[in-house]
This record gives structure tokens, C-alpha cells and sequence, in this order.
């Protein structure tokens, strides 16, 4: 059975911690995420770069797509009403670390959710899946892929999961894997899926404390890293298990 091994950088706040206290990860709208674009961008808008690239017949099967106008429109505005946890493939990105763990001060989570945890909320959870960043993602699919789509509810699921998977290039320092929520909220997670919890360099001796003794309290049983500055390089860091 595969288990899928995300990291999750956090500041320490007291959403942190209530969120430790009831083992829970919060799903968030896309109305609500740093990138104005994310999950938000403009599905005609996308057909019609396609259009304007595309070579016959493909420029015939988008332009017949101008035609779901109505269905785009509601798929665009229902993406208000997703859920998204947004996670890392990488313990060691410095940008992360800087943008989403408060400088360094903050904590990143180590999550290992079994396939199990989707079947068995599968009533919420719509699944997981890697960002695709890139300069046009979402036109580049209707055009390398939507005309090879046979029907329409195989466009509709391909369509929304690419939609909710997509980033503009700079982003992709951050490896984000996403697991995707009906709605947003909080979703209630088994102690057991979080298998590390590792500080910053700047992370405070008391932050520290606090974060190992809630551990403890709430019967998570995990081991406890910290970064520390890497002996053979200048800008480098590693995880050291205290």
C-alpha cells in the first residue's frame, strides 16, 4: 500500500497549535490563497490562447468548446466553494522555510497518509495530486490534451482536476502536492499520520518546549528534528534528530 510522505511548514500561532490540540488540517478556499491566481484562472481565457495555437483539426475541437460557456462559468465560480491543504515534497527548500515557517522560527510537519485515508473519507476528499506550474499550464492542456478527451465527463473530471493543480512558474520552488476538500474547513486527521515535526534554525528554545510537551499531551508519537547549518556548505542546512 503506498503512503504519501508531505511536508507541511507552519509559523507557531495558536492556529498551530489548535490544530495540534485536535489533530486537524485546515482546507482553505481558493479566494483565500497568497496567489490570486490559484485555482482562479480564467478558464475562456485559457481556450482562447489555445485556439490562437492551435493547428487543424485541434483549432476545430476548441473552437466548438466556445460553445460551454455556461458549464465554464459555474466550474469556475463552484472552485470557490473547494477546499485546498497545500503541502511540500521538500524538508530543505530555504524559500519555504522563509515564506510559509516564519523565517525560520516556525516548524515543519512531516504527514504519511495511507491510500485508506482517501477511500475512507472519500465523502469530503476528492483527492490528491503535484501542482503543475508553467507559463500557460491550463492552455497547454486544452491544447495537448482536452481534444483527445472522448467524453464529456471524462473532460469535466480532467478539467477540474487540472484547474485546481495549476501555478505559474515561479511558484515551483515549492514541489506542492495538494489533497483537495469538497468544502473548505478543518478535516480531523489520525494522530498516527504525523511521523516528524522538525524546527527552524531560529525556532525559540520556549516555542520549542511548548511544541514538544503539546506533542506529548495530545499522544502523538513522532520524532523531533532541527535544522542546523550543514558543515560542507555555506548555505545548506540539515536535519538533525534532538
Amino acid at each position: 500500500m503506498t503512503n504519501y510522505v508531505l511536508f507541511k511548514y507552519k509559523r507557531i500561532d495558536k492556529n498551530l497549535l489548535k490544530s495540534l490540540v485536535h489533530s486537524e488540517l485546515y482546507f482553505a478556499s481558493p479566494i483565500g490563497l497568497n496567489d490570486p491566481f490559484d485555482c482562479r484562472v480564467d478558464i475562456l481565457k485559457a481556450l482562447e490562447n489555445a485556439i490562437s495555437r492551435a493547428p487543424i483539426p485541434s483549432r476545430t475541437k476548441l473552437e466548438k468548446m466556445r460553445g460551454m460557456r455556461e458549464f465554464f462559468e459555474k466550474v469556475q465560480k463552484d472552485f470557490e466553494k473547494i477546499g485546498v491543504c497545500s503541502f511540500s515534497l521538500d524538508l530543505k527548500c530555504p524559500l519555504m522555510w522563509a515564506h510559509y515557517a516564519d523565517d525560520h522560527r516556525g516548524i515543519c510537519l512531516t504527514y504519511s497518509f495511507p491510500e485508506s485515508f482517501f477511500y475512507e473519507n472519500a465523502s469530503q476528499i476528492l483527492g490528491t495530486d503535484r501542482v503543475d506550474y508553467g507559463i500557460n499550464p491550463l492552455s497547454d492542456w486544452f491544447l495537448n490534451v482536452a481534444p483527445s478527451l472522448n467524453s464529456f465527463e471524462e473532460f469535466g473530471i480532467a478539467l477540474i482536476k487540472k484547474m485546481l493543480t495549476v501555478k505559474a512558474k515561479p511558484w515551483d520552488y515549492e514541489k506542492e502536492v495538494r489533497i483537495l476538500r469538497k468544502a473548505e474547513g478543518p478535516q480531523v486527521l489520525d494522530v498516527k499520520y504525523m511521523k516528524q515535526v522538525c524546527f527552524g534554525l531560529r525556532t525559540s528554545e520556549s516555542d520549542m518546549a511548548l511544541v514538544k510537551a503539546l506533542m506529548v499531551r495530545c499522544g502523538y508519537d513522532v520524532a523531533l528534528y532541527k535544522m542546523t547549518q550543514s558543515a560542507g556548505s555555506d548555505f545548506e542546512f540539515d536535519a538533525v534528530e534532538i
